[in-house]
This record gives structure tokens, sequence and C-alpha cells, in this order.
């Protein structure tokens, strides 16, 4: 037991002395210096492309991280650096090596301005041989056609500029800026143009005698266009004159006929058998529909005996009008005086006519939901006053409160004009009364030396001042002329215009229409003539002369008829010519026959004026 204990002692001691020794050995290491560790180097590649069109100034390589290079990209001829594939568009580009990456300069092809100008009247078509086009630009290298279109009555005589050639079309390559001009001049053409035509009107539903009856008088006619088209209306014309014992019991109404334009002559196109007159007077269009009133003089001259029937149509695609007759039988009056407008306010066109039934005053006839009519002359608070029935009348909204005004004008009193002479009445509708009281009347007996009396109404804005005018037209037994009121607000107006007094053997017309004649923003008055040596003359040789009956509106509302040059033309005969605008251009259509033919045969003549 001693030995053991012994042992036990001396391997405790020994463990001690190997654990001191290793703990001294550990402080004498721990004075000595440690060794130092380096990082690695560390590399990326980048790689500098170029697009189509250029170069770049280096492929790229191997760098270091963080370090900085800088590259540029070269355009080749005839192209143009963009940008570069990071979005950059700075060129030279500094790029920072931080990774590996692709940078690709993109390149694009010049473009170039081809600019195309006009002398003259006509177009430029560009067609593209090969390249393309943005904008109004084209790259470089793109190879143009070029064709010159000239317009109605021009031609085309060369190319100046960046190619001076007369050829048409022209090929052109773009490769720099380019300038050219397309030059036309216009082809000398007479003052007017001349077209006829022969037709042939059938007569399964009226008389030969009525037929040509029907195209000879030019009261009433109307030209109108439809999906396209122009039409003109001859209204029919019963076998009457003014003063003989008959009625219109004893004579007979006669249907219409319509023409239809194709190309540059008038065709037959319809004999309109649900609108049928014996002489119809006037008429008023408003969009798709159209107002006419038969203002006949049947009756041994009283006029309290002249009557006839009203209608209102609606003009379709084909050129036909759907007809309404706005009177009933026993409503048939002297409808001399005819408008159309809305002036109840519910959206609906109405009717007005004068001198009316028995010739007594003014009749309304307001339009119903279903199309159909009905009489109510009392909406008006009509005043004869001391100037009697007036010819006629008008529907306007004079002051754009969104109804419409009624404007009438006075007959006029004869050769020597009395203070009643000349007058214009505006009734304007009174919500409390619930009629149209008379608003506005004035006198102008100084205007003509000759009373003239009112036979028509036209309310446009002649003198360009933003406020409607009214123009009246007037006649009377020997002479005609035409005067202007202006509008001054409030719808009240004053003395603008009056014409001369024109007289009957100078010319003679058919009240007269409103347009722009000539394309210069101003409203024009284009008379309708039957007779008169001014309109026709035998004097050397048949001629018909168109000078006259052009009034032009200098802006200001002043008129004076065309004298730049002379409108005529020579051995065409017709009896009546109504203007019209075609495409920018006036135009007038008019008719004849020969008077020894025993058919209904009609020559058509189209006019057109080059002003």
């Amino acid at each position: 037991m001693c030995l053991n204990l012994t042992n036990q002692i001396v391997n405790n001691y020994s463990m001690r002395i190997v654990l001191s020794s290793l703990i001294i050995l550990s402080i004498l290491s721990c004075g000595k210096e440690s060794p130092v560790v380096t990082d690695p180097v560390i590399s990326f590649t980048l790689t500098v492309t170029s697009g189509v069109g250029g170069s770049v100034s280096s492929p790229g390589g191997s760098y270091t991280q963080g370090k900085s290079t800088s590259v540029t990209a070269t355009p080749d001829p005839e192209y143009v650096f963009v940008n570069w594939s990071n979005g950059s568009t700075d060129n030279p580009l500094s790029i920072t090596v931080n990774s590996n990456q692709t940078v690709t300069a993109n390149f694009e092809k010049r473009k170039y301005p081809l600019t195309v100008s006009i002398t003259g009247s006509g177009t430029v078509s560009e067609e593209i041989i090969s390249a393309g086009k943005s904008t109004t630009e084209y790259t470089s290298g793109s190879l143009i056609r070029l064709t010159a279109n000239p317009l109605d009555e021009w031609v085309f005589i060369g190319w100046s500029g960046s190619v001076s050639s007369t050829e048409n079309p022209i090929d052109l390559t773009v490769n720099e800026s380019k300038s050219i001009e397309a030059s036309f001049n216009l082809i000398e053409t007479p003052s007017v143009q001349v077209y006829t035509n022969t037709i042939i009107v059938p007569t399964d539903n009226e008389s030969t005698e009525d037929i040509l009856r029907t195209f000879y008088d030019p009261s009433g006619v109307f030209s109108y266009s439809s999906n396209g088209s122009i039409y003109t209306f001859y209204p029919g014309v019963g076998n009457w004159s003014s003063g003989q014992g008959i009625n219109t019991e004893s004579v007979n109404e006669v249907s219409s006929q319509i023409l239809k334009k194709e190309d540059d002559v008038w065709v037959f196109h319809e004999n309109d058998l649900d609108a049928s007159f014996w002489g119809m007077r006037n008429y008023e269009i408003l969009e798709n529909k159209v107002v006419i009133g038969d203002g006949n003089e049947i009756g041994d001259g009283q006029n309290n005996l002249w009557k006839g029937n009203a209608f209102m149509g609606e003009i379709t695609d084909n050129g036909n009008i759907l007809w309404t007759k706005i009177n009933k039988p026993n409503e048939m009056g002297f409808f001399h005086g005819t408008c159309t407008g809305d002036i109840n306010g519910d959206g609906l066109l109405d009717a007005g006519f004068t001198p009316g039934i028995n010739s007594e005053g003014i009749n309304i006839f307001l339009q119903n939901q279903d199309g159909s009519f009905y009489r109510d002359d009392d909406i008006l608070n009509f005043d004869e006053g001391s100037s009697g029935y007036p010819f006629t009348i008008d529907f306007a909204d004079l002051d754009n409160d969104g109804l419409d005004e009624i404007i009438t004008a006075d007959y006029g009193g004869g050769s020597i004009p009395d203070n009643n002479d000349h007058e214009i009445k505006i009734y304007k509708y009174d919500p409390t009364s619930e009629k149209f009281n008379i608003h506005f009347q004035i006198n102008q007996p100084d205007i003509y030396d000759w009373g003239l009396g009112a036979t028509s109404i036209k309310v446009h804005d002649f003198n360009n001042d933003g406020i409607n005018d009214i123009a009246v037209c007037r006649e009377d037994e020997s002479r005609q002329g035409f005067e202007l009121w202006k509008g001054i607000g409030g719808s009240k107006f004053e003395i603008m215009y009056s014409s001369p007094v024109l007289l009957f053997e100078q010319i003679q017309f058919r009240e007269f229409s409103v347009f722009d004649a000539n394309n210069d923003g101003n409203l024009d008055i284009l008379l309708r003539p039957s007779h008169g040596e001014w309109f026709r003359s035998w004097e050397n040789g048949l001629e018909i002369k168109l000078n006259h009956l052009i009034w032009l509106n200098d802006g200001s509302g002043q008129f004076d008829y065309y004298k730049e040059k002379e409108l005529s033309f020579e051995n065409i005969n017709v009896y009546n010519l109504l203007p019209y605008i075609q495409n920018g251009n006036l135009h007038f259509v008019g008719t004849w026959w020969d008077e020894n033919t025993s058919t209904p045969e009609i020559t058509t003549v189209d006019v057109k004026v080059n002003f």
C-alpha cells in the first residue's frame, strides 16, 4: 500500500513538471512577431464592340478591379453615333471596371430633310423607292420618286432648286439636305366654260306644253346637294297668265321635274308627282328640308282669289324629295312670301307665308311631332299698319337667344315713294302674352327714287361683324332692286346699302341667291335672271352676259357688279339661269328649248365661271 502511494505522488509530480514546461514555452513564443498574409489580385474582362455603321477605339481587355478606361465611338461616313448599349450618350465613354461587362456602340444612318414647295396650284406625291423615311426626313441614300399632280386648269412646267428638270416624275437620291420646287401654270381658259346636253323628258304624266313651260319659268327653281351629287328642282307651271278669267279650279296643276348633274352636264332625273303647282314663287332650304309656296296669280287680277298650296320636303340620299302638304284644302292661299324656322322652340321646323289666305296677312303653320302642321295665326300679333300686307317674310334668330324672330317687309307704293315705303318690321316673342309682338320697325322711303315692293328676305352677316343683317329683294311692274339693312344689336337695324334701280329692259330677275361666289370670305348676291339686255343681247348676235348677275361684297356690306373682265358666251340660248356653288366654283344652270319643237326636248346648260 505504501509502494502504491509513492508511485502516485511521483506521477503527479511529473505531470506538474510537464505542464509548467508547456506554459513557459507558450509565454516565450508570444514574445515573437507573426508572419504577414497578402490578398490575391482580382481582374475583370471589359468587351467593347460596335454596331453597324461605325467602329470603337478599343476592343476592351482585362482590367483589375476598379480600373477606369475610356473608349471612343467613331461613325462611318453617312452614319451618326446614337448611344452605347448601357444607355449613355457620352462619347468618349469613361468606364470603371468592377465586373465583367460588354458595351456596344450604336450607330444609325444619317437623315436629311427633303423640302418640296409648290408654285401655282397642284400637289406633289412622294414615293419611297428604297430605304426609309422618318417624319419629314429621309435616311441617307434613300431613293425617292416625286410626281407633280396639277389641279384642274393647271399644268406642270418643271422642277427647280436641288433638281432642275421638266420630267415628271423624277427620281432622286437623298444624300444631303435638298429643297425642290414644283411649278404649275394656269392653263389659259375662257372666262366662262359652257356645257350643254339635250334631254328628252318623259311625257307619261304631263303634256309637252306643260313640260316646256316648266323649264321656261325661272320662279321657284332651286338647286340642292344630296349624297355628293347636285340636283335642280323645276316646279310645275300651270297654263295661265295674270288677269285671265280663270281660277285654280279650271287650270290644272303641273307636276315638277328634277335634273341631276353628271360630270359637267345636266340629265333628267325624276318627274316629281307629289309636288304639283300652278306657279311656285319662293322657297327656303334649311339643312335637308325645303319649304315652298305657290304664289300664282290666277283669278281676274283679284288677289283675294289667288290661292295655292304650300309644302315641306325632306331631301333624300337618292336626290328625291319626300313632300308633306302644309295647308289643308280650305287653307289654300297666295303663298308668295315663304319661310321656315323654329319659332316655338320645340326643335321642329315651322312655316310662314304671306300675303296668305285671302291675301289678308300672315299665316303661321306650326309643325306637330308626327310631321303634320296646324295653323296658328294668333301666335303673331300682326300689325297691318299703314303699309298693308307684306309680300315677304322670314324666320331668323336675330339676337342669338335660341328663338327665331319674325321679319317682314312691305310691298311699296309705286312711282312716287311715300313715307311708308321700304319698310321692315321685326316681331319678337313675348313669353307674357305668348305672342310675337312688334319689336322694331323702320322706313326708308328715299332708298330708291321709286317705290319698290319686297319679294324676298335673306338673313346673313354681310359685313362680318358677328351680327345678322337683312337683305331684301324688291320689284314693281317695270323695275327691281335690292337693299341691305345692317344689324346694330338688339334686333334693330339701319340701312347699309341699296342697289341702283334696275329696269326690266336692263335686267329682270326672280329674287336672288346668297353665297360666297369668288371665295374671298364675303357673302355675295347672285341674281336669278330671265330677261333684259344686260342678261341676253342680240345686238351682235346672241350673247348671254353674266356680269350684272354677280354682285360682289367688299366685306363691309357694300356691293358692285363684277367688272374685272367680261363674263359672257355666244350662240347658246338659255331662258333662265340659277346660280349655285360646286367645289368652290360659281356655276349657273339653265334650260332652253326650240320654240318650234313639238316634243319635250330640252337643252340643259351649265356655265362655270372662271374668276
